[in-house]
């Protein structure tokens, strides 16, 4: 049983949570990314501001993509120059990786592609996920045109070219409810009711047959016609 004190802390907690789905679900964020090149054989290059995209309430994003607001950061070109620097887009086994800024505790959402496509690429386009709680946990980059087979195609760039990327924010899909069958009955110790055995072709039309044989036994058997070619004689 709730005490009065008991009832008012739950009234209480359940307040503050609703204020605090309320304020995530209504009020506009910023949202960072940051990117960097890797090669497993070179220094790791620190990471670099990519841009900031606008997060509009929770509640207008769509389930199949929203479109928000991508701002370049000012240093994007120069961090580009540094990235050509460091790992030549040609060279075989480089990434670039794209991340969204979140606190070391909470771990890093990395999206990752071939460095080689991005000199041939001329557009690119970022797809961030949602959770239930209106908190970003994934991230895919993308850029086109790529090669169908994937295979780095043969360029003499030396450059990162800046793309004019677009960004597209998703809430998480409602799963679909799964469809349960009806329990069978059970009986009052527990056990389901044995189904009632089908009845047989005799048993189901037994009555018409004692009509039927009934009936031919009151009409007898047929009477024979008279014999002869039906002339009388004395």
């Amino acid at each position: 049983m709730y005490t009065p004190v008991s009832f008012a802390l739950l009234t209480l907690a359940l307040s503050l949570f609703s204020q605090l789905v309320t304020s995530q679900t209504h009020e506009s964020t910023e949202l960072h990314l940051l990117h960097r090149v890797v090669h497993p054989d070179l220094p790791v290059i620190p990471w670099a501001e990519l841009g900031t995209v606008s997060i509009p309430s929770f509640k207008s994003i769509a389930p199949t993509g929203s479109h928000a607001s991508l701002s370049l950061a000012e240093s994007l070109q120069d961090d580009l120059a540094e990235f050509a620097k460091a790992v030549r887009p040609n060279m075989q086994g480089a990434m670039y990786h794209v991340a969204i800024q979140r606190p070391e505790s909470e771990g890093m959402s990395v999206s990752s592609i071939k460095a080689c496509l991005l000199p041939s690429s001329t557009s690119a386009n970022i797809v961030i996920d949602f959770s239930v709680m209106g908190e970003p946990f994934a991230i895919d980059y993308s850029v086109s045109p790529v090669p169908r087979n994937g295979i780095c195609p043969t360029t003499n760039m030396k450059s990162y070219p800046a793309h004019n990327a677009s960004a597209v924010l998703k809430s998480p899909r409602t799963a679909p409810l799964p469809e349960l069958r009806i329990p069978p009955p059970l009986t009052p110790e527990g056990e389901p009711v044995a189904p009632v055995p089908e009845k047989s072709f005799v048993q189901k039309y037994w009555i018409y047959m004692v009509v039927v044989l009934g009936a031919l036994l009151i009409s007898g058997p047929a009477e024979d016609s008279p014999s002869g070619d039906g002339k009388g004689g004395k």
